[in-house]
């Protein structure tokens, strides 16, 4: 069954290097668990920046941004799964106010607890703006996770 979750954020606002990124307002969600018909997915924490996937299998991320640079230099965006750092991907900006378009693709493979791991599910999902990136004075975002087996 298809299972999926978008959430759009229209006003980011300011955001300091290292901080999580607001991922918005949930626009799109579709999918239960069959074992117990809660949500695959939860969204949490201040500013909606977490996205919690509670079911096993592969999903597949994309979030697009169109970020608003503090200082000319690189915008820096880490992807998070578990607290541990991903995929990085970056953008130039030439100087202050510049709007850089920024997208990142990644397939998340959540496997079943086990007894020798027992904490692989669920899956904590976040964005950062990397500790050595320019700051945001705003911007736009679109992220998108939906299961693909």
């Amino acid at each position: 069954m298809y299972k999926v979750i978008q959430l759009t954020n229209p006003t980011i606002g300011a955001v300091e290097a290292g901080s999580l990124l607001p991922l918005g307002a949930i626009t799109r969600r579709y999918g239960c668990r069959c074992d117990n018909n809660c949500n695959v997915f939860e969204v949490s924490t201040t500013g909606s920046n977490t996205i919690t996937i509670n079911e096993e299998g592969y999903y597949h991320l994309t979030y697009t941004g169109s970020l608003v640079a503090g200082a000319a230099g690189d915008i820096i965006l880490d992807l998070l799964i578990n607290g541990i750092e991903v995929l990085s991907v970056s953008q130039t900006a030439t100087a202050v106010g510049d709007v850089e378009n920024i997208t990142l693709n990644y397939v998340i493979r959540v496997l079943p607890n086990c007894n020798a791991c027992v904490n692989n599910s669920p899956a904590i999902v976040q964005i950062r703006l990397d500790e050595t990136s320019v700051a945001l004075t705003g911007g736009t975002s679109n992220i998108i996770v939906e299961k693909v087996r």
